[in-house]
């Protein structure tokens, strides 16, 4: 079977705080590394999304809700699909 994650590629997480959420695989370590001797793949993905704005709202509250939360995590294989 080849190697079907790779950099660029969209996964769900299934695990922890970000489980469910969408992610960008960014560099995969398919040995694994000293540090983390399995296979796993850095992840970036939007950990809070921009919510919806009207007219009404200040500046300060539009500048408040439009504001993104990214993420970055290495992620086990096996967490995610």
């Amino acid at each position: 079977m080849g190697k079907f994650i790779k950099a660029g590629r969209v996964v769900v997480l299934l695990q922890g705080r970000q489980a469910g959420k969408k992610a960008v695989v960014v560099k995969v370590y398919d040995d694994g590394s000293k540090v983390r001797p399995f296979p796993h793949a850095l992840c970036a993905g939007i950990d809070r999304a921009p919510k919806k704005v009207t007219k009404r709202m200040s500046k300060k509250k539009i500048a408040k809700r439009t504001r993104v939360k990214p993420f970055l995590k290495y992620v086990n294989y096996n967490h995610f699909m």
